[in-house]
């Protein structure tokens, strides 16, 4: 009887959902304290007049999610000023021509979902704003200024507050179309119109953004296959490791790169440890284009040493490498080195170093390819 309730009770009552750390409970509980002082403080000196400015209950529960979520849709400025407004608009409407009351308030927050959801502004919060504001037309009208002031207040203690606290951002805001896009490692080749195919699909509300979709899909599908390739990069990394260092001249590097036919080479200092990387575009970056000659020419008078003390060109690879260091180490699982290769500037090469940050091997496209070809290799050998 008792495995039957608790059973009863996981799939009936208890949310499905992943219980948040005890960091991130202390920070949405800090959050919502100096919010809500925050918010009354906005109250206390803005300027309005007497009986206006006081705080409105539909805001507590507007706290709950703003502070506590976010990262929600539900949370963001939109949803939180068009949620509440529009709510408490029809709430004081329905409230003056409708009688009786509880015609009014269920009429007020029938309209006040389907307006505010067809409007892409839905806040929970907002359905007790449009009760709260029908009940009061016909008994103790309250100003819509008031609900304005509670607004405005909100939107300054959930900026100030989210922005300031570490691990939070606010808004959320979505990239625009021509903005370079956050590095995500392959995913079947899912696209926006993809996600909105299934979010029509479900033809439902669902409480998480686009990003989120996304970030949730790449970490399952990074378990999953961590789940069934225990290999890490120490076994599938090249050991055999050709390297330059800062002093090294242009046209050494340029040689090596081209006898070994090689994409990259990890630069180096004293101790082996990776200070850069250098691949073919560092070269091309610093090529200057003449007119008069042609491409194979200008590469060549960057490669060729100044044979006195000043130079107007680069002369050495510590002038044109990458600095932007993307790292895997001996014991990364090869599900996260596809995100590494991805997120990284220079995706031809991935220098892997070991526990006293020394190079010990890097990682290319053909290393992942290979293992990935011998890991279905050995599945289809067993079947």
């Amino acid at each position: 009887m008792k495995k039957s309730l608790h059973q009863f009770s996981l799939r009936y009552l208890i949310a499905d959902a992943a219980p948040l750390s005890r960091r991130e409970r202390w920070s949405s509980a800090l959050a919502g304290f100096l919010g809500m002082l925050l918010m009354q403080a906005v109250l206390t000196v803005v300027p309005a007049g007497p009986g206006l400015s006081y705080l409105l209950a539909p805001l507590g529960a507007s706290a709950v999610i703003l502070f506590a979520l976010p990262h929600s849709p539900l949370a963001q400025p939109w949803s939180l000023i068009g949620g509440l407004l529009i709510s408490a608009i029809i709430g004081a409407l329905c409230g003056t021509w409708i009688q009786p009351a509880f015609l009014a308030v269920a009429v007020a927050l029938g309209l006040a979902i389907w307006v505010t959801a067809r409007l892409r502004c839905i806040h929970p919060p907002g359905g007790a704003m449009a009760v709260v504001f029908a009940l009061a037309a016909q008994q103790h009208p309250v100003s819509l200024l008031t609900a304005g002031l509670n607004v405005l207040a909100a939107l300054v203690a959930v900026l100030v507050i989210n922005n300031l606290l570490p691990g939070r951002r606010y808004p959320q805001c979505i990239p625009a179309a021509n903005s370079p896009k956050k590095a995500h490692p392959p995913r079947s080749s899912i696209r926006h119109e993809d996600l909105q195919h299934a979010l029509e699909k479900l033809d439902t509300y669902l409480d998480v953004s686009e990003d989120d979709l996304v970030r949730i899909y790449d970490l399952a599908t990074a378990h999953a296959h961590q789940r069934h390739d225990k290999r890490c990069s120490a076994d599938i990394m090249s050991s055999e490791v050709l390297s330059v260092e800062f002093g090294t001249e242009l046209n050494e590097a340029w040689a090596l790169m081209k006898a070994h036919h090689l994409h990259g080479l990890p630069v180096v200092d004293a101790g082996q440890r990776v200070i850069g990387v250098l691949t073919m575009e560092n070269f091309l970056r610093h090529v200057h284009a003449d007119p008069g000659q042609g491409i194979g020419d200008n590469i060549r008078r960057l490669l060729r040493p100044t044979p006195s003390a000043y130079s107007d060109k680069p002369e050495v690879v510590g002038q044109i490498m990458s600095q932007r260091l993307v790292l895997a180490k001996t014991d990364t699982p090869v599900s996260e080195i596809v995100g590494l290769l991805t997120a990284n500037e220079h995706p031809a090469i991935l220098p892997v170093i070991d526990q006293r940050q020394r190079l010990v091997g890097v990682l290319t496209q053909t290393d992942l390819l290979a293992a990935i070809y011998q890991r279905r290799a050995a599945a289809a050998a067993r079947v």
